[in-house]
């Protein structure tokens, strides 16, 4: 009789624990060419066209998603040849959106973003570029007169 409870306590933990097991195919540390296996799981809204340019030693990047999907962001770090995880696994909830501010170290920062539901994987790659208060100055004092091309 116990025998038969055991292997009946046994068969039904396996019956639930068996959906709760993670596909996670990426850990700390992933290649700047890994690729997933979708490329519908979030949609990036910032940057609009994967790479942007700012001032600010931080950038807020952006994306929808269905409810559900686990994100992870990873920056590629060229003297190591890898990408290191820098945001832990986050769940994007009911409201669908996904957002997290990142620190941009270098005046080239490679991001990868990477979105996970169940067996199925995301990786989106964002570049985003830093550049000097003293330029952008520049370009703000710069004025086109339309009669210069004119003559």
């Amino acid at each position: 009789m116990k025998k038969k409870l055991l292997t009946l306590l046994f068969a039904s933990m396996l019956i639930f624990a068996v959906p709760c097991t993670s596909f996670a195919a990426y850990g700390n540390t992933i290649s700047l060419s890994a690729q997933g296996n979708r490329s519908d799981l979030i949609y990036i809204k910032r940057p609009k066209s994967h790479s942007a340019s700012t001032s600010d030693k931080t950038y807020t990047i952006s994306a929808v998603g269905a409810s559900g999907t686990k994100v992870k962001v990873y920056k590629y770090v060229p003297s190591d040849g890898i990408c290191k995880l820098i945001k832990s696994e986050t769940t994007i909830g009911a409201s669908g959106l996904y957002s997290t501010v990142v620190d941009l170290t270098s005046d080239s920062n490679t991001f990868v973003v990477c979105a996970e539901s169940g067996s199925d994987s995301q990786l989106v790659k964002i570049q985003i570029s830093k550049v000097k208060k003293s330029t952008i100055d520049k370009l703000k004092n710069v004025t086109v007169n339309v009669l210069n091309f004119i003559k």
